[in-house]
């Protein structure tokens, strides 16, 4: 369930499904690109927050979802190929960021995360791969040698090593981390709307060139469709839901 409310020019998006530690299915990735379609549309809203409930912000694909349908074209979550979004995104991390959940997170421009905060992408350790935005931006966010690190292994990184590294803005005490994105959504506010849009655009194509964007979003299409196909990302499935550690054949 995707709750979303104005207040004043602030947008809060709510991933709001805690008993499944807030995984997407593709239906809730249409919801969100076609709430954020509506967040760019209107130029009464000058900025978005996007968090979840319970102890999760979000555990990324829902397992049980059916990979055959097609995400939106703008990608996992409405964003990851989102190429027009100049209004800033606070994302305010509330607990458990892994695998598409995390690709949110990396998608937007400031994220603030609550002291319980982790963050994850153990994609590979289910038979898929991070191609929603986790392979193509981690290594734009931190030193390669070191993104190779969590993209490869699927390790935890807990939120002072995401602090370390760069890849969050601040940190919140627990259970303070929308009261503080929503500080710093007033923040942005107090600037002037095309400055902030001008500030975005220019400093999203210094880091991310649209055409490379468009060439690196093709590539992970066409390793998606790829894996989704082979027999390891079927038994990633069942040895998830099963408890078990997956037999890999390669094929």
């Amino acid at each position: 369930m995707i709750e979303s409310k104005r207040d004043g020019q602030v947008l809060t998006i709510t991933l709001n499904a805690p008993e499944r530690l807030n995984a997407l299915t593709t239906e809730g990735c249409i919801e969100l690109s076609e709430i954020w379609d509506n967040y760019e549309a209107d130029e009464s809203l000058r900025v978005a927050i996007i968090t979840g409930t319970g102890r999760a912000f979000c555990a990324g694909h829902d397992l049980a979802d059916d990979f055959s349908t097609p995400m939106p074209d703008t990608g996992w979550g409405g964003l990851a190929h989102r190429q027009t979004m100049n209004k800033p995104i606070i994302a305010a991390v509330n607990g458990l960021a892994v695998g598409g959940g995390w690709e949110i997170v990396l998608a937007c421009d400031l994220v603030i995360a609550d002291e319980t905060a982790r963050f994850g992408l153990p994609e590979a350790l289910v038979g898929y791969a991070a191609l929603g935005g986790g392979a193509s931006l981690l290594p734009l966010r931190m030193p390669w040698h070191m993104a190779m690190r969590y993209l490869l292994t699927g390790e935890i990184m807990d939120v002072r090593e995401a602090e370390r590294w760069g890849l969050v803005s601040d940190l919140a005490p627990q259970g303070k981390s929308l009261e503080v994105a929503n500080r710093y959504a007033e923040a942005i506010i107090a600037g002037a709307p095309v400055s902030i849009k001008a500030t975005k655009s220019v400093a999203r194509a210094a880091v991310e060139p649209s055409a490379a964007n468009e060439a690196v979003y093709q590539l992970s299409m066409e390793w998606f469709h790829r894996i989704r196909k082979m027999n390891d990302a079927k038994e990633g499935e069942a040895a998830f839901r099963e408890k078990r550690k997956p037999n890999w054949t390669g094929t």
